[in-house]
């Protein structure tokens, strides 16, 4: 009811700041502290707000950037599975075993 009488009124600015910052629009929220700030410019209560909206968004970006991180980009590649040491072993023993009657098998020819 203020600012319709006087829109510059730093008081009612700051409020309407405040409460719009509650109810989530941070955008309008900031433009009535940045309005408020233009007409006093050294008050810390509007300082120290504009630096929560600015920390609330960065908490939202990073919780977006967290839930769409592979949505657009490669997918990072998944773990290697550990590998049981009987089945490697027994992988090595038929390779080597491939290998010595695959050079039988050359000098034979």
């Amino acid at each position: 009811m203020v600012l319709v009488e006087d829109e510059n009124n730093v008081k009612a600015l700051f409020r309407r700041g405040k409460a719009r910052a509650e109810l989530g629009q941070t955008d309008a929220a900031r433009e009535d502290f940045l309005k408020a700030r233009k007409y006093a410019p050294q008050d810390k209560a509007i300082a120290k707000e504009l630096r929560l909206l600015a920390e609330h968004d960065k908490a939202v970006y990073q919780k977006q950037k967290e839930l769409y991180k592979g949505l657009f980009g490669a997918r990072p590649d998944p773990e290697p599975k550990p590998e049981n040491w009987l089945i490697l072993i027994w992988q090595w023993l038929l390779s080597l075993f491939y290998r010595l009657f695959k050079r039988q098998r050359q000098k034979a020819d």
